[in-house]
């Protein structure tokens, strides 16, 4: 199977890693949450951290995201760093009207390899987000390309074209994050996650949201998930479990199930 090593840590490869988001409007709150997660008995369960930038109140002024980053990778070297600006559309904080190009700040992110991987949203602007996997690839950073959907499920063709088009883009990682109105749609993402899984042979983030698709969080073990979220403070979408109970019941399964 195809895996994604950052260091040391093979995405794609043996249990599903674990993320914990941080969301903080300033560098304060941000690295407290950092301080935290590294003062946790149980640190070495979490994998990697997400910092969500779209939560950030200096996300526009550079120098800002540049002196916050740098903080970030010294604060966790020993853990993967993804930097993700959530758009409104997909379930992020509204950004300041002032803020427009966030291409640019994902771009500022890569080129100075402020993080290990950076979040692109599939939704538009393709020849943009192509020359964004291309400069990562050209330092080293890892791209995952993703889409979500707080509304619904869609049919299984459409989230297997959205997965088939983030990897025909060259990205590293591809995920996928929808709303199940009932079981039945939790089942249909897990289906195609496998079916993408199998056909393509790329490492896949693939969650059903809330309350009914919160077995997706503990389960890609099952079927070829490769990353899951845990919240530490506060949950960065709607069913996420705390971290430290999702490690036991992945355990679980994986003990159990496997």
């Amino acid at each position: 199977m195809s895996f994604v090593e950052i260091k040391g840590k093979k995405i794609g490869e043996g249990s599903p890693k674990i993320c914990v988001p941080v969301m903080g409007h300033t560098d304060e709150e941000i690295l407290r949450q950092i301080n935290m997660i590294n003062a946790l008995q149980n640190n070495q369960i979490i994998d990697m951290v997400e910092v969500r930038a779209d939560y950030f109140q200096g996300l526009g002024i550079p120098d800002e995201v540049e002196r916050l980053m740098t903080a970030v990778q010294r604060e966790l070297s020993e853990k993967i760093v993804l930097f993700t600006i959530r758009s409104e559309k997909e379930g992020g904080k509204k950004l300041s009207s002032e803020i427009t190009d966030i291409d640019g700040i994902n771009r500022l992110v890569i080129a100075n390899k402020l993080a290990d991987i950076v979040d692109v949203e599939l939704s538009d602007g393709i020849p943009s987000k192509r020359e964004l996997v291309e400069l990562a690839h050209d330092n080293g950073v890892k791209i995952i390309m993703s889409y979500h959907n707080f509304d619904t499920t869609p049919e299984q063709e459409f989230m297997t074209g959205k997965l088939e088009a983030m990897k025909n883009m060259g990205a590293d990682i591809i995920k996928i994050a929808v709303m199940p109105r009932n079981i039945h749609d939790v089942y249909r993402l897990m289906e195609a996650a496998l079916y993408t899984k199998e056909k393509f042979n790329v490492p896949i983030v693939a969650i059903s949201m809330g309350a009914f698709g919160a077995i997706t969080r503990v389960s890609g073990a099952l079927y070829g998930s490769d990353i899951t979220f845990g919240a530490l403070e506060q949950a960065s979408a709607p069913g996420q479990i705390p971290v430290s109970d999702l490690k036991r019941m992945m355990d679980d399964i994986e003990r159990y199930c496997m």
